[in-house]
């Protein structure tokens, strides 16, 4: 059979383009609904920007849409089928902007686009990213203090100035029942930044919106204190030594506002208690006390609210604020201690350190759990240093085993030599875990200690972040490395503020933080000495330390959040 060469790439030509046109027709049948229409008509290039308070829409003009009149609907929904349209605009305009005055903030919507009809043109189909925006709002309220939350009240403060103006009421509402509580705040409140909102319910979480009329000023999420349940509450006239030497595991002792003493060292014995005032307020609740010793398999004990002096008896102090025994009689003997935990205490005028964890007759004789402290301000440890004697690390653990130390929204100064020590080789034991995060440290370390940690030949996870360090060589001359640990170990040193971090103090080299993996640090000076005890950050938008207010991991302030107004 003989083909006709010319007829055969005829045939070829057609089938081709025929297929291109399905191509292109299966292309356009993606981007619009009805594919009578035409796709010069659908919008393209929709984009959102978001500052603070609005969302600004842009779009480009469809293909062949200039010169005529267009229309487009906008639709924002907070379910990505649209199921519910929460706010719809018409506009004639390839751009749009809402404010927090017209969505909610903090929400995140959906949102999509189309062409209204024009003549006899059908709408476009709708063009959809697929993806959701949120705008913030303004933000003048400032951090919520932990301290300052209460099992029924939190207290708000928000910077005063031009646009703060007007602030007239606050909106909370419960995440678990979503009902809405609006308070007014007064002309007088409102000069002074400062509103305490009660009638709250323990244990809840709630969103707080700060309002001048209808425009928000400021948000933030609280969860409210558990309501405590006392096993016993004492008086300053009753024996504390006593309640203690009763409890079982698990009980809760309050303390009404006054002073205690435990002049005697204070055995809390294979059992995890719970000493806290009443009111949580460490101004008003003390604690003269010699020292609190964890003894045994499951000891462990949780100080709340108190105000813990180590100037006993007036001329006395004691050695540690806790100390681990194996027994009574033995202090090297083997136990697994429980927890301990500090939270909103103050605690001072210590001769040696804050936990002594190292009298195991051996490494791993003695294990532990975990040590934390939150919202917290600890000074004067380390009163008998002497450059003849070996001196104490703040958590001076060598030979125990534990899981992790966890430090945060606290302040220390004027206090041990070193950090932690673990310098024991702890064979086989898993990897501990120590963050100190939102810390305030000055005029600390010496001795030739490594001023963070010694772990020596063991690994460890260690890191501080969003905190302030200043002044050391308050007992003398460091050792230059800031800290000593095995190969492998994880070492984070992020988002700090630090100034006269010294070898030797005032104008020794400085230390040595290479081994940290530092990461956006700051070097502001804040003019502290050694003899420093108020930490306040300066309110000057012009000073340099202005940065400090949003130099954290989330953009806030670093260093103890009571410090930063």
């Amino acid at each position: 059979m003989k083909i006709n060469l010319k007829t055969f790439k005829s045939a070829i030509t057609i089938v081709g383009l025929l297929f291109i046109g399905i191509i292109i027709s299966c292309k356009e049948e993606t981007l619009i609904e009805d594919p009578s229409t035409a796709r010069s008509f659908t919008p393209s290039g929709l984009t959102v920007r978001t500052v603070k308070d609005s969302a600004i829409f842009n779009w480009k003009l469809p293909l062949y849409g200039s010169g005529k009149a267009l229309t487009y609907t906008l639709e924002l929904s907070k379910d990505s089928l649209f199921s519910v349209i929460d706010y719809s605009r018409v506009t004639d305009t390839t751009g749009a902007l809402f404010t927090d005055l017209d969505i909610a903030i903090n929400t995140p919507y959906f949102y999509r686009l189309k062409v209204n009809q024009y003549n006899e043109t059908p709408e476009s189909r709708y063009l959809f990213p697929g993806k959701a925006m949120r705008i913030t709002g303004q933000q003048y309220l400032r951090p919520i203090r932990d301290f300052e939350i209460g099992n029924t009240s939190v207290l708000l403060h928000w910077l005063i100035n031009s646009s703060t103006a007007g602030i007239d009421k606050a909106v909370l509402k419960s995440k678990i029942n979503e009902q809405e509580t609006t308070v007014d705040i007064s002309t007088a409140e409102a000069a002074a930044g400062q509103k305490l909102i009660t009638g709250l319910l323990p244990g809840t979480s709630y969103t707080v919106q700060l309002l001048a009329g209808r425009k928000s000023k400021g948000l933030a999420s609280i969860i409210t204190a558990a309501e405590p349940v006392f096993t016993t509450v004492l008086n300053p006239t009753d024996n504390l030594a006593t309640a203690i030497a009763n409890a079982v595991s698990g009980d809760v002792i309050g303390l009404n506002p006054g002073t205690y003493t435990l002049s005697s060292a204070t055995f809390i014995v294979e059992k995890s208690i719970t000493i806290r005032s009443v009111s949580n307020n460490p101004a008003d609740t003390k604690i003269k006390s010699r020292e609190l010793n964890p003894t045994g398999n499951g000891a462990g004990i949780t100080l709340i609210g108190l105000d813990i002096d180590g100037n006993y008896s007036g001329t006395s102090n004691g050695t540690a604020v806790f100390q681990l025994y194996g027994t009574q009689t033995t202090n090297s003997a083997a136990a697994e201690f429980g927890d301990i935990k500090i939270d909103n205490c103050v605690i001072h005028d210590y001769l040696r350190c804050i936990v002594r964890g190292n009298y195991g007759s051996a490494a791993l004789v003695q294990k532990a759990g975990k040590f934390s402290i939150t919202n917290s301000i600890i000074y004067n440890i380390d009163k008998t240093y002497s450059a003849s004697s070996s001196g104490y690390y703040m958590f001076s653990l060598e030979k125990l085993q534990f899981t992790s130390i966890t430090v945060s929204k606290s302040t220390f100064y004027q206090m041990g030599e070193g950090l932690v020590n673990m310098s024991t080789t702890l064979t086989g034991a898993p990897t501990p875990t120590i963050s100190f995060d939102y810390c305030t440290f000055n005029a600390f370390g010496g001795n030739n200690k490594y001023l963070f940690v010694d772990a020596n030949a063991n690994k460890v996870n260690f890191s501080i972040t969003n905190s302030i360090l200043a002044n050391t060589g308050l007992w003398g001359s460091l050792n230059a490395a800031a800290q000593r640990s095995a190969a492998g170990s994880s070492l984070t040193f992020n988002n700090n503020n630090y100034f006269k971090l010294l070898v030797t103090a005032p104008n020794g080299a400085g230390l040595n933080l290479s081994t940290l993996g530092i990461a956006n640090p700051y070097s502001i000076d804040l003019g502290w000495g050694m003899n420093t005890t108020n930490f306040a950050l300066p309110q000057s938008t012009t000073d340099p330390s202005a940065a400090l207010f949003t130099a954290s991991t989330n953009s806030s302030t670093i260093g103890d959040p009571r410090w930063a107004y």
